[in-house]
């Protein structure tokens, strides 16, 4: 009988499998001669004096057993970078971001240590520098490992033999040397490592101090973590790397923005844009910016005040210059101190944090928001606060997604697209909203009273109809969306006019619809280990339901602890650890998009209660492993 025949009798797929599995278990249970059937033929041989035959035993045999050529060439091997950290005095593994990392690769079995020292130097040293420009040269290198002891005649065969493990991890040490160098050399090497920083904090008076901590913190291997709770150990973990690709700056002195390097005449200046921008307010003119030539531009630190974003950012943006310069984001905490975290994750949190700022106290609207105008911004903080909005999609692709889309077209195409209707009715309040949707769907089944309620806070100047209430409602949505903020349109559009270029209509939909977080999409963001043990499948399970089941402001602060933005970014990589009950606690890091779960959660609601707290917290500490 086959399958389609057995379906008629057993419709489910798993309970065939498991009736043809028991019986062929029966089946041959009934071939084999029980224990005393056996018994009484070997007892029936004796009396009839007849020779027992015994069964042979069954050998198992290894599969290409001395075959020599089946034998393994290469074996894998993990290779990593550790510095020596003067400052304290032992070896910090060098993390990605610094141009470390762990590599990994596929050698000879018969490669010495002295021959993967050579091919570690030329990795982690390329041409003779590394990521941070440092100088082989000026450093002594050897090849060790944490599993097993290293000799230079050692081959990667031998090591495996004495280590017993399954993946062999070496380290290529190095320590810097006292060497002489040369005027020329030292020139060089100023040039290869200074980038302008901006002080926006006031702290003038540490200054020195805090360029000398900077200089030692680009020494060790920076990343941002966010904890809550207790700390284990502060030591490195050898086998923590997360891979990031972006290059972080070096910073040896502080400068204000009078002393940055003009842009020489021989310099190739960007190429103007052929649109006419309107003339506004002031006879503005479009700010010119090139993105081709990102890497090739100065670059500045800047130093902004945690809490703070909003007035730090906009000091800092009334420069136009900076629209032409590599910018790089610090963060000062509230007890004068830098935060260690540096890169991609630090600069997506600061302008998260600004645009959050923005949203609350220089906006109106419910869902959607639109600038309003206030007394003390006047047009070059408008026109910072644009240059933000461009730096912020280009360094980081942070795109402020909740301004009113038709705001949005009217400042880049001087024109709109969507709907002034259905925006306007995500712009009123939910219960505005309520009575507004009700009455377009039935007019009379709307009391007046409510229905004028509603109008009333946008400045209704006509009495609403069954006639009349679309086209008024799109009306008072041109009023709110597009007529009152025009002084802020107006000021921004000679500084985002060239987005319009890389952001079509089209495109600009897509980005909104696709950075808008939800349940769904973020869930999709996961990425979990492809082999997980039964444990690490429940604790995957309870984060795929809490991400479905949280509301939408949850949800950001989720992907902010996650990735530093509360928008739809990269991918976010899932790794189980083993931690004690009272160290339990989620952790992140937020350049490498990574999430580290304990896998001692044996229910739904400790997770959920775990990822409350941190996420409605006040304060998120962000330090360096």
């Amino acid at each position: 009988m086959n399958d389609g025949d057995l379906a008629k009798y057993i419709p489910k797929a798993g309970d065939r499998i498991a009736t043809v599995a028991f019986c062929r278990k029966a089946n041959a249970s009934l071939n084999t001669k029980s224990r005393k059937e056996s018994i009484l033929t070997r007892l029936r041989q004796r009396l009839s004096g007849e020779a027992p035959v015994e069964a042979p035993v069954p050998v198992k045999k290894k599969p290409l057993a001395g075959n020599a050529n089946a034998k393994k060439k290469d074996r894998r091997v993990e290779l990593g970078w550790m510095d020596f950290n003067e400052k304290d005095k032992r070896y910090k593994q060098v993390k990605a971001i610094n141009g470390g990392g762990t590599r990994h690769l596929t050698i000879d079995k018969d490669k010495t240590v002295v021959e993967i020292k050579k091919l570690a130097e030329d990795l982690f040293f390329p041409n003779g520098f590394s990521k941070k420009k440092k100088r082989l040269s000026h450093y002594s290198t050897e090849i060790e490992s944490s599993q097993v002891y290293v000799n230079s005649w050692s081959t990667v065969d031998n090591l495996y033999e004495e280590s017993k493990v399954k993946i062999l991890r070496l380290y290529l040490y190095t320590k810097r040397v006292n060497v002489e160098l040369s005027s020329e050399e030292e020139e060089a090497e100023m040039h290869l490592t200074s980038t302008p920083t901006v002080d926006l904090t006031g702290h003038e008076s540490h200054a020195s101090t805090e360029v000398q901590d900077m200089d030692d913190i680009v020494h060790q291997e920076i990343d941002l973590e966010i904890i809550i709770g207790p700390v284990a150990t502060e030591d490195v973990q050898l086998d923590d790397t997360v891979p990031w690709n972006d290059q972080p700056p070096q910073r040896d002195d502080t400068v204000s923005w009078n002393d940055l390097p003009p842009q020489s005449p021989g310099e190739p200046q960007p190429a103007p844009s052929t649109e006419q921008p309107p003339q506004g307010f002031g006879g503005l003119v479009a700010e010119p910016w090139n993105d081709q030539t990102l890497g090739e531009r100065a670059s500045v630190t800047l130093i902004i005040r945690r809490g703070h974003c909003l007035t730090d950012l906009i000091k800092a943006f009334t420069n136009p210059d900076i629209l032409n310069t590599d910018v790089f984001i610090k963060m000062r905490l509230p007890n004068g101190k830098l935060e260690e975290g540096e890169g991609s994750g630090v600069t997506r949190d600061c302008f998260t944090e600004f645009w959050t700022d923005f949203y609350e106290r220089c906006t109106m609207g419910g869902d959607v928001k639109v600038p309003f105008i206030r007394h003390d911004y006047q047009c070059e903080e408008w026109q910072a606060i644009a240059r933000i909005l461009v730096v912020g999609w280009k360094i980081a692709r942070y795109f402020p997604v909740k301004l009113a889309t038709p705001f949005l077209e009217e400042v880049l195409y001087s024109t709109t697209f969507s709907s002034l209707k259905d925006t306007f009715l995500q712009y009123v309040s939910e219960q505005e909203r309520e009575v507004l949707q009700k009455a377009l769907e039935d007019f009379d089944s709307v009391d007046s009273d409510s229905l004028f309620d509603a109008l009333e806070p946008h400045e209704c100047q006509q009495v609403p109809t069954k006639d009349n209430l679309i086209p008024l409602l799109s009306q008072m949505g041109h009023k709110s969306l597009i007529q009152a903020p025009m002084y802020v349109i107006e000021c921004w559009r000679p500084i985002v006019v060239h987005l319009a270029s890389v952001l079509p209509p089209d495109a600009l939909h897509h980005v909104i619809d696709q950075k808008t977080p939800t349940g769904k999409a973020v869930k999709d963001l996961l990425q979990f280990p492809d082999v997980m043990s039964a444990p690490e499948k429940a604790v995957a399970r309870y984060l795929k339901r809490y991400v479905g089941e949280v509301d939408l402001r949850t949800l950001q602060l989720f992907l902010r602890f996650c990735t530093g933005s509360n928008l739809m970014e990269k991918p976010i990589k899932i790794e189980f650890i083993e931690t004690s009950d009272f160290e339990r606690r989620p952790q992140s890091h937020t350049c490498g998009c990574l999430l580290k779960l304990p896998v001692g959660y044996n229910n739904y609601p400790d997770l959920r209660s775990d990822f409350n707290t941190i996420l409605t917290s006040s304060v998120w500490v962000m330090d360096i492993i």
